[in-house]
């Protein structure tokens, strides 16, 4: 027997007032606990304390014991590399170590020596076989996109297909080239396939991410890679220091420096982290100090860019003898490294020239560089150096190409202010302060002129 309320009609009868209420309870009951599910849900994401970073127990703990330990695999590979004529997979373990050696070190000496292991290894090798992955790696490092293109080329060529780990480096690097090609979507694509928040996270959408104007995304993505499991203390400091990077192009200074010093701890005795940590007493105009760090820091490491910062700051203090040795002394570095390995000097040496060089030669690095890697970094840089040599329309009518792509940061509104200003546009010169202001609060801060990092 049913009881009045009983909300289940039989065939073909109508429910009854008081079952239609009931019916109506439930469904709204079920709304209701299903907003309130998808509240606690929201608000356990929001509220729940991140996951802690963990770094590994796994290689060296500090900067000297790596470049130690790797200098010992050097000294132990290359004897062992020499007895075998015909083994081109001990050539690219010893361009391994090059490889990592620079990548520490940022000395060109390293790459080159990586370099000669990779020829010595494909002169070895038979027709289809060789250290392609390595050879394109390296290529990209040096940013010579059309030999990183081919190597990966010749890898999809081959008959073996590779592991899912070496697939996973080939899209990255992939995603690389369209980047510095300038093609976003492309590289967004790809950089898609690693997986934005599944089993593989990977900086490189953290760095794609905070180049489209998305720092909230960029660090997002960083924070992901950090907490994905164990990582050693190197690639912590470095992922640390792309932080600082993402917060210092938003002008959030406090964030930056104390993601500065925590690259710092990570991997101690590190040249790099001890260059953006001085940055940033430069930023906050205890100029003295930061000078002295870099001094230092020059002491231990021949990167001409530690050079061109002491510079920087001599000349900000107004001591010109001392800007320009030190001047000299960037300028003899970047025209070893422009003859070395020019691709990969060429974006550097033109801020250096710039900075203390002469317009002209500075226009003519920057054409080269924009014709390498036409991207919005080589373009903003195209365009200071077109306002260095007078052209200010010409700069305008290329930074507005940069305006209407998907790349977006503070910089590339200074100089479309800049160039407004040659003009005599106030009106145009105002607009785009305001641009620059709205990505980076701090952008027309006059200490910012000494950022050789991290912008």
């Amino acid at each position: 027997m049913r009881d009045a309320d009983d909300v289940t009609p039989t065939v073909g009868q109508r429910p009854s007032l008081g079952g239609w209420r009931a019916l109506l309870w439930l469904l709204a009951s079920a709304a209701i606990t299903f907003v309130l599910a998808r509240a606690a849900e929201r608000w356990w994401v929001e509220t729940r304390p991140e996951p802690p970073i963990r770094q590994s127990s796994a290689g060296e703990h500090d900067y000297p014991a790596a470049i130690a330990y790797l200098d010992r695999m050097i000294a132990g590979l290359k004897p062992l590399g020499a007895k075998r004529d015909d083994d081109w997979l001990m050539q690219e373990r010893i361009a391994h170590q090059y490889m990592s050696r620079a990548r520490l070190t940022g000395d060109f000496n390293d790459y080159d020596q990586a370099q000669q292991a990779l020829s010595k290894g494909f002169a070895m090798a038979t027709p289809g076989t060789g250290p392609h992955l390595s050879q394109a790696a390296l290529a990209l490092s040096l940013h010579r996109l059309g030999m990183a293109s081919c190597m990966l080329d010749a890898v999809d060529a081959y008959a073996v297909r590779p592991e899912a780990e070496e697939r996973a480096g080939m899209t990255a690097m992939r995603g690389d080239i369209a980047l510095y090609r300038g093609k976003y979507a492309e590289a967004l694509a790809q950089y898609r396939k690693l997986s934005e928040d599944g089993e593989r996270p990977d900086q490189r959408l953290a760095i794609f991410w905070s180049r489209m104007g998305r720092p909230d995304a960029a660090i997002a993505a960083v924070k992901r890679v950090e907490r994905a499991g164990l990582v050693p203390g190197d690639a912590l400091a470095q992922l640390a220091l792309l932080r600082g990077t993402i917060e210092l192009q938003r002008g959030n200074w406090d964030a930056a420096e104390a993601a500065f010093a925590e690259a710092d701890q990570r991997f101690p005795g590190w040249w790099l982290a001890g260059a953006y940590r001085a940055q940033m007493l430069a930023l906050r105009g205890k100029t003295t100090k930061a000078r002295r760090a870099f001094e230092a820091l020059a002491a231990r490491n021949g990167d001409p860019m530690l050079a061109d910062a002491v510079a920087s700051l001599y000349r900000a203090q107004g001591d010109y003898a001392r800007t320009e040795q030190w001047a000299k002394r960037a300028g003899d570095g970047w025209a070893a490294r422009l003859k070395l390995f020019p691709e990969a000097a060429l974006g550097h040496a033109t801020e250096h020239e710039l900075a203390f060089g002469v317009p002209a030669r500075a226009l003519d690095l920057a054409r080269r560089d924009f014709a390498f890697r036409p991207h919005g970094a080589t373009a903003i840089a195209l365009g200071w150096a077109l306002i260095a040599n007078n052209r200010p329309a010409e700069a305008l009518k290329l930074i507005d190409k940069v305006n209407a792509s998907s790349w977006q940061s503070a910089e590339q509104h200074l100089v479309a202010a800049r160039a407004h200003a040659l003009l005599g546009d106030s009106a145009g010169v105002e607009a785009e302060q305001d641009k620059a202001l709205a990505i980076n609060p701090k952008a027309l801060d006059p200490n910012a002129t000494v950022l050789w990092y991290g912008h």
